[in-house]
């Protein structure tokens, strides 16, 4: 399997993972009755500033696999 494949099902695992945290901790904040309304919008907000910078330094990291996987390609032809 390649670096790009590798890196992109590892970036859907951690936002999958993220996101079930995040909908874990969202049920047991409203669950409980001594949660106060701020912190399930605090929750939301960190949750979601930590996905979006997951998502943001996707691309980077694709880049950086896809680099890799060339230099192993043409490793292979020469050597």
């Amino acid at each position: 399997m390649s670096k790009r494949r590798r890196t992109l099902i590892g970036i859907v695992l951690v936002e999958l993972l993220l996101a079930g945290l995040w909908y874990y901790l969202h049920l047991q904040m409203t669950a409980s009755p001594d949660a106060d309304p701020e912190a399930v919008a605090s929750l939301g907000r960190t949750l979601g500033g930590v996905m979006g910078l997951v998502l943001g330094l996707t691309p980077a990291l694709y880049l950086f696999a896809r680099r890799n996987d060339l230099k192993d390609a043409e490793r292979h032809r020469s050597g």
